[in-house]
């Protein structure tokens, strides 16, 4: 699991502008889909895949549950 630290504070300031859009309006699915393919680059993945395959039980559970957020925020 590597990515650089840009890539890092890219993806949470992403994350950020859309849980700050979801406060004042309802986000398109497309917009959850972004947010949720940034989730996994702040915890240092290339992919969901990645991520699920190397990570330990907790960060996978925090992550399932910021990605339901992110997607009840849409629905």
């Amino acid at each position: 699991m590597t990515t650089q630290t840009s890539d890092h504070f890219s993806a949470f300031a992403s994350l950020n502008r859309y849980f700050a859009l979801s406060q004042t309006s309802k986000p398109t699915l497309q917009q959850a889909e972004e947010a949720a393919a940034q989730l996994y680059l702040i915890y240092g993945a290339a992919s969901e895949e990645e991520l699920l395959q190397k990570a330990d039980s907790e960060i996978i559970e925090i992550y399932t549950e910021t990605k339901n957020k992110i997607f009840n925020a849409a629905m």
